[in-house]
């Protein structure tokens, strides 16, 4: 009895007409025919789309886990080279670069380097060095302009006089830099015996300088220089 009310109850479902035609979760949508007939006939496209979406969001986001171990990784390494003496440091530093050349350890691991080089003497040495890492760093990389600095400041303690001019022209324009590289390419200037243009770069950082003191007060080192510049200004023009 109860197998002949079950199919009586399984035909009856079969030949009722009020039972709902599921012809999918687009329809479910209540959205407009032409939306539904669009998805529909491109439903192929939308998919591969949406699949490359997805991949391309999961490799980024462990493209960027694997950069923070990285980056955490490295700086580690740096403090520990910090630590150590003599060639173990060296040869620590090295390693950065070696390990973890695109790393803001790595940029600092060479310009440790490049000091010890100087400590010792090796002038040359450090030299080279900074010039490698300064034609490796980008334009807009916030330690170039350190990289600068200290190569302009090694090239007039060996009387590279040109090549320092070059390093504090391109110093110059460096936001922050520019009053740092008028007052030492002046320098350099009055070195060189070039008088006029040595005048003409004092003058441009006192007006320089003279701009910021009104904005912000004057600091006690931002006094000392203008004093020394106002100095060297005042014996060339006698």
């Amino acid at each position: 009895m109860s197998k002949q009310q079950s199919s009586f109850h399984l035909k009856d479902l079969r030949d009722n007409d009020h039972v709902e035609d599921h012809s999918g979760v687009l329809d479910q949508l209540d959205l407009p025919p032409t939306v539904v007939d669009f998805l529909q006939r491109n439903q192929r496209k939308i998919w591969t789309v949406v699949t490359i979406i997805a991949v391309v969001v999961i490799i980024v986001s462990l493209y960027d886990s694997y950069r923070t171990y990285t980056l955490n990784k490295a700086a580690k390494a740096y403090d520990a080279a910090l630590l150590l003496e003599g060639k173990e440091r060296v040869a620590a530093l090295s390693k950065i670069k070696d390990d973890f050349s695109s790393t803001p350890s790595a940029v600092w691991s060479q310009i440790q380097l490049a000091r010890l080089d100087q400590e010792e003497g090796k002038y040359k040495g450090a030299i080279e060095r900074l010039e490698a890492l300064n034609s490796e760093l980008k334009q807009d990389d916030l330690l170039k302009p350190l990289v600068m600095v200290n190569l302009g400041a090694l090239y007039e303690q060996q009387q590279e006089l040109d090549k320092a001019v070059v390093a504090y022209e391109n110093l110059q324009k460096k936001e922050g830099f520019k009053a740092m590289a008028l007052s030492n390419l002046a320098r350099i200037y009055e070195a060189m015996g070039k008088k006029e243009q040595a005048v003409a770069l004092y003058q441009r950082y006192m007006s320089l300088t003279e701009g910021k003191k009104e904005e912000v007060g004057p600091a006690p080192q931002n006094s000392l220089a203008r004093d020394m510049v106002q100095a060297s200004l005042n014996r060339l023009l006698q």
